[in-house]
Parts: C-alpha cells; sequence; structure tokens
C-alpha cells in the first residue's frame, strides 16, 4: 500500500509500507498470549475455554495494531523530499567598498522525523483499515554549517592574491571557475590541516570539471580538470601572505605563465597536492572571488601580527636551463610536410624569498621553496597523413624512432615511389620493336 507524504508547501513524495518499515507492534507478545489462551492460568478457566472451543462457541480476539520504522521513515522521507526542501545557507565574508561584510546565514529545513512517525503511526496504529492514506510531514529548522556568529570575529583579510585566467578556452575556464567555488566558502579550525585537492575532487564533468590542457609528463596534453593548478597556485599564494602553515606544496613540471617560478603549486591527484595547517589561534575563512577574468582569494581570520610589519615575496631563478633535444611528433598534414611546432621552452631552478620588514626596515630574509622546472626542446611536426595506410604506417614507424635521418628517408621513399607510380603508366608499350 502507497502512502503519499505531504509538505506544507504542498511538495509531496510518495512511500510504499514495506519502504517505512510496516511492522506489527509487540507481535511476539501478542502470538506468545494467543498460543497460551486457554493453556495457562487457572485450571477452571483453562477447562472451560477448552470446552466451549471444542463447540465453537468460543471466539478470542487478540488486537494486533501497526507502526513504522523511524530508522526507514528518516532514509525515505530525505531521499524522496531532498530536492523539495529548503536548504541551509551558510553566512560568508566579503569585500565591500573596501570593508569586509558579514552576509548572514540562512535557516533550511529537515525532515521532522519523529513527528512525522507519529503522523504515520496514526494512520496505521489502531482501527487501521489496512489501506494507504496521506500523510503531513513535520519539518523542522537545519542551521547552516557556517553563521554568521562564526565570522564575526575573525573579519580581517590577513592575506589574498590574484591572476588572472581571462585568455583561457572554454574548458580551462570551467575548471577554474569550478575549483574557486569548490574552495571558496571554506572554514578552517584552528590546528586543522585541509588538502586542496580534497576540496575540489573529483574531476568530473559532473563535479564542473571540462577537458584543458595540462601538463603530464613533461609534455602538454588535453586531460579533465586541466587548469585547477592556477587555482591552487592562486590559493597558495594567498595562504603565503596570510602566514598559515604550509605542509605540502609542488612545483609544477615546467614554468607557468600565470606566476613567477617558485610562486606555483602543483596539483596531480596521488602524486602533488597543496596542503596547509591553521596556525591561528583563530578559525580562518576563506573567500574566492571570479571577476574580469581574475580569479583571487581572500583569507580572513584575527589579525595579531604587529602593526607595521609587512612581507614581501621575491622570486629568484638560481640557474637556467636549457634543452637542445628536439622531438618529432606525426601530425595529420600530409606527407613531405616537416616544420618546427614548437622552439621550446628553458627550464630554470628557482627560489622563493620571504621578506619581513618592521617599519620599512628589512628584519629577515627567508627561502620558503626551491622548485626545478624541466626544459623542453623543440618540437617537429611530421606530416603523416595518406589515402594509402601502408604509407602512413612508415611514416609513423620512421617518426617512433626519434631519429631525423630515418624520417627523411621514409619521406624521400614515399614520394619516389609515388613519383614511379605515376611514370609507369606513360612508358608502358613503349619497349624496343624488333
Amino acid at each position: 500500500e502507497t502512502v503519499t507524504l505531504t509538505l506544507e508547501n504542498g511538495g509531496q513524495a510518495q512511500a510504499t509500507l514495506t519502504e517505512l518499515g510496516l511492522k506489527a507492534k509487540n507481535l511476539e507478545r501478542i502470538i506468545r498470549d494467543a498460543v497460551d489462551y486457554g493453556k495457562t492460568g487457572d485450571p477452571v478457566d483453562c477447562y472451560k475455554i477448552l470446552k466451549k472451543s471444542e463447540k465453537n462457541e468460543n471466539h478470542k480476539t487478540f488486537p494486533v495494531e501497526y507502526e513504522v520504522t523511524a530508522e526507514q521513515v528518516k532514509t525515505v522521507a530525505q531521499e524522496r523530499l531532498a530536492g523539495q526542501l529548503k536548504s541551509p545557507v551558510n553566512a560568508r565574508l566579503t569585500q565591500e567598498n573596501g570593508a569586509t561584510v558579514v552576509v548572514e546565514d540562512e535557516l533550511g529545513e529537515a525532515v521532522d522525523v519523529e513527528g512525522t512517525v507519529a503522523n504515520l503511526n496514526s494512520l496505521v496504529g489502531g482501527e487501521w483499515d489496512k489501506k494507504g492514506g496521506e500523510v503531513s510531514v513535520k519539518l523542522t529548522d537545519l542551521t547552516a554549517d557556517i553563521t554568521a556568529e562564526t565570522l564575526s570575529g575573525i573579519t580581517d583579510v590577513l592575506g589574498t592574491y590574484s591572476t588572472y585566467y581571462g585568455y583561457s578556452s572554454e574548458g580551462r575556464t570551467k575548471t577554474v571557475e569550478s575549483g574557486a567555488n569548490h574552495i571558496g566558502g571554506t572554514l578552517v579550525e584552528p590546528g586543522q590541516e585541509v588538502s586542496a585537492n580534497d576540496l575540489m575532487a573529483p574531476y568530473t564533468e559532473e563535479n564542473g570539471y571540462a577537458m584543458a590542457p595540462s601538463y603530464e609528463n613533461g609534455e602538454v596534453v588535453d586531460s579533465m580538470g586541466g587548469g585547477i593548478c592556477q587555482v591552487s597556485t592562486t590559493l597558495y599564494n594567498a595562504l603565503i601572505r596570510a602566514e598559515v602553515e604550509i605542509v605540502e606544496r609542488y612545483a609544477h613540471s615546467m614554468l607557468v605563465s600565470y606566476v613567477e617560478p617558485s610562486m606555483d603549486a602543483a596539483i596531480a591527484t596521488d602524486l602533488k597536492d597543496l596542503k596547509f595547517r591553521n596556525n591561528k589561534e583563530e578559525p580562518v575563512y576563506i573567500e574566492a572571488v571570479l571577476s574580469d577574468g581574475n580569479i583571487t582569494f581572500n583569507i580572513y581570520g584575527k589579525e595579531t601580527r604587529p602593526e607595521g610589519r609587512t612581507i614581501e615575496f621575491v622570486s629568484e631563478t638560481v640557474e637556467k636551463i636549457e634543452s637542445d633535444e628536439t622531438r618529432y611528433v606525426a601530425t595529420n598534414d600530409s606527407i613531405g610536410t616537416m616544420y618546427t611546432s614548437s622552439s621550446g621552452r628553458s627550464g630554470l631552478v628557482a627560489q622563493l624569498w620571504k621578506i619581513v620588514y618592521e617599519n620599512g626596515e628589512e628584519v629577515s630574509r627567508d627561502t620558503i621553496n626551491y622548485s626545478q622546472y624541466r626544459a623542453s626542446g623543440k618540437t617537429v611536426s611530421v606530416g603523416s597523413a595518406s589515402d594509402n595506410e601502408a604509407e602512413t604506417e612508415k611514416m609513423r614507424t620512421a617518426v617512433s624512432t626519434q631519429d631525423e635521418t630515418k624520417i627523411k628517408a621514409a619521406i624521400q621513399e614515399i614520394l619516389a615511389a609515388r613519383e614511379a607510380a605515376e611514370t609507369e603508366p606513360e612508358n608502358a608499350g613503349k619497349g624496343r620493336h624488333v
């Protein structure tokens, strides 16, 4: 039998009584009483009961009442009414006209399981006709995880940083904005350690990400979530300016364009992560702002650093690395085509300095990370497209050797064979007559 669960706003969901955990109340006791009837108690009474039953003159009813199971009602109601209930909205911090503003939290709705079970038991208890029906779902307020009261004491901007992503492709733009929104709104308690990868993962379409270029084994390839490292890099720079403890940080395999060397923080699932710990005595709150192609992270907390103390971060190149390697790649250009598609990238070793000033005077200078970036040689594109599969296979085999002499020899052999095939019909029948 089906029961319709109805909300005050008219929303509805249906469930069977089996799904709601319908069961007979005190069934074992009722069965025991029925089995024992006429067999226990005063012997004279038992004799009379049994004698009457032999003549079919004695009928005894043991009423059965029904009830639903609270745990199953909770599960079903939450699953089927979830989309119709108002979710709580966390309080947040933001900047308006140069000042920090606390945006109030909003209450949500949750199923009042105890009240809803009571309504269901009113339907199935007592004189029940064994049919379904309609039952009102009781609701209760659901408090947001982050309230305005929680944020009221941590409204100082401890660190902020922005990078530009407006040049990005549609897929990369989607990834950067999705990653920022996954991190924005995070409240980190004192002593709590956080993984940026955990906040943003999984990198799937369902979670808001798209295919875009990224680094993999020193090459640029399309991957799901390409561009996510710009999010972690921007966050890293905001965190170090807030002087939040960095637990784990990795450089990219090659240089990136949106920050200076040693200012980046790469993300690679199960390999590289940005982890940080709140080393403050108060919580810190992370705000993400997306505006005009810029991603900005603001780190809020309670400022305890002395007035007049400022910090600066300076990237220094320690060593520059060049590569004379040439990489050949097969393309869909026609056979005979060869051109330099990339002149390569320089690599280098860099370090990031943290410089502390007090009232404009430098008081300390420390290296907070060393980073090494791989150099990449030039890339030469080699055409391998042909209607003749054997020719294409020959070119791809030659390219796989990464030997320029063999690649050029394969091109010459294919072109020579084509020329010979074209001239052969013209010479047919031109043999010497004897």
